[in-house]
């Protein structure tokens, strides 16, 4: 007996040294590194291989959020003779996955999750339990993200608006708001491009020029948001522009994952008048035409200003049979209106008609296009100056004048007059003045013209008679009056007298 049982023990020895004795192992995989939001199928696997010596118990599937502090169990799948299939720890697993226990010959269990929501973001641990003498186990462990596409593509998941909306000139700056849903693993980013004459094709990337916000995590729906702002500054350019706000998670172009877009957008502009060239031609040219050209939105209205003062609407002017009375500056007046303003521009042409007869049309080099505004300011200037000029002429009159009008007036001195109280004596007897010699009243006459004439009037000193019964008469050097002394005949038939008066002045 001693004999068999150590046969049997050597044997037991060789089969343990020669047999696969290796212990249990296990192999985990899953459909990819993320699961997408919504009924998205997404697998997770586990294979064990197990020892001649070992016995398989079960496997257990056990998750661990972000915000849970270890693994709890979700499922446990039984061996392959077992009568149950699986077991729920959570139910409300139950409704959207799949869960299928290992067979002898797949030994593989697999849970499928049908339907993928925000919270299945999480570790996995497969955990397979087995006996080799012992109670073991072994475990590995799998994580996978779950992706949220951009809901950018639904209405109620984005918006776009810019501020001024309406009546947009050149020169304004408009800002456009784009916000919306932006996904989740990634997190996606808000681009702009934008759009000139309709031609979709041809995308401008104005992302550059954009300010975007971080984004904002909501909770419903396991995505991010983000707002972006772009601010453009209108040119005519930009006229019919349409503006396009696109989410870029997955795909970075013009189209994104999604993208909302303005209407086409009116820029009003005023008209960019064309330079018209001058012309000369000769006397008697049947016909000639002038085009006048603008850009402009709205569409501008035209007229031709002729130098005879005639006013015809309308892009072109034809003339004819043209004389030299048709010489002078034809003017193009072109204008829009928008905002309730006009704007005008103009642009001239000088005609010249030859008289030679015969010439050939020629042309001279256009003058630069002027806006009806430049216009205004350099009559402005002009009208200015003239005032100025007018004004300054006026204040120089006016101060001559008043210097003029409070100069003191000289008053002339007359040169000195000789004595004339010389040699002038009468009498005793009165002379008779009109019967007298003639010879004597002329030269008593002399002398008394004389003497009085060439005198000033002034007071005088009469003196009493002298001893030959005369006056004496004595002046003094004051000048007065040029005007003569008149003597009156005061003197009666019995007094020998005479009375000299000086007139008032």
């Amino acid at each position: 007996m001693d004999s068999l049982h150590l046969m049997y023990s050597f044997l037991f020895v060789i089969l343990i040294l020669f047999k696969d004795v290796s212990s249990l192992t296990i192999s985990v995989s899953q459909t990819m590194d993320k699961a997408i939001l919504g009924d998205n199928p997404f697998t997770l696997s586990c294979t064990y291989t197990l020892g001649s010596l070992e016995q398989f118990f079960s496997i257990e599937l056990q998750r661990k959020r972000e915000s849970d502090t270890d693994f709890t169990t979700i499922v446990t799948f039984l061996n392959p003779s077992s009568p149950l299939n699986v077991t729920y720890a959570e139910s409300s697993l139950e409704s959207r996955t799949v869960a299928t226990k290992p067979t002898e010959e797949s030994k593989t269990a697999t849970f499928v999750f049908n339907t993928i929501e925000c919270d299945d973001k999480a570790t996995y641990k497969w955990k397979a339990f087995y006996f080799d003498g012992t109670n073991k186990n072994v475990e590995k462990t799998s994580t996978f993200t779950v992706k949220v596409n951009t809901l950018f593509g639904q209405e109620e998941h984005r918006s776009l608006s810019y501020v001024p909306s309406t009546n947009l000139e050149e020169g304004d700056d408009v800002v456009f708001t784009c916000s919306g849903d932006v996904g989740n693993e990634p997190v996606g980013h808000l681009g702009w491009f934008y759009y000139l004459g309709n031609d979709t094709s041809n995308a401008i990337n104005a992302s550059s020029k954009a300010t975007s916000t971080a984004p904002v995590y909501v909770s419903s729906t396991c995505s991010y948001t983000r707002t972006s702002t772009l601010q453009l500054k209108m040119v005519k350019e930009f006229n019919d522009i349409l503006v396009r706000c696109t989410v870029q998670q997955d795909k970075y172009d013009q189209h994104g994952d999604g993208h909302v877009q303005t209407e086409n957008i009116p820029v009003y502009y005023s008209p960019k008048i064309t330079a018209i060239e001058d012309r000369t031609v000769a006397e008697g040219t049947e016909l000639l035409t002038l085009t006048c050209k603008a850009d402009a939105y709205p569409a501008p209205f035209y007229s031709w200003l002729l130098p005879n003062g005639t006013v015809t609407d309308g892009p072109g002017l034809t003339l004819t049979s043209l004389q030299m009375g048709d010489n002078g500056t034809y003017t193009c007046v072109v204008y829009n209106t928008f905002k309730s303003n006009n704007h005008t521009v103009n642009e001239t042409a000088y005609i010249d008609i030859s008289s030679t007869g015969g010439g050939a049309e020629t042309t001279k080099k256009p003058a630069p296009a002027t806006g009806g505004d430049d216009n205004k300011s350099t009559i402005y200037i002009v009208v200015g100056v003239v005032l100025g000029l007018l004004v300054i002429i006026g204040v120089v009159v006016i101060i001559l004048c008043v210097k003029k009008r409070n100069k003191p007036k000289e008053i002339e001195e007359p040169p000195e007059k000789p004595r004339n109280n010389q040699d002038l004596s009468f009498y005793g007897n009165r002379p008779d003045l009109v019967s007298a010699d003639h010879g004597m009243k002329n030269n008593m006459g002399s002398a008394l013209n004389s003497s009085f004439n060439n005198s000033f009037d002034s007071s005088s000193d009469v003196k009493s008679r002298n001893e030959d019964g005369l006056f004496d008469v004595q002046f003094d050097d004051k000048p007065r009056s040029r005007r003569p002394i008149q003597l009156l005949d005061n003197m009666s038939g019995s007094g020998s007298y005479g009375d000299i008066v000086n007139p008032r002045v």
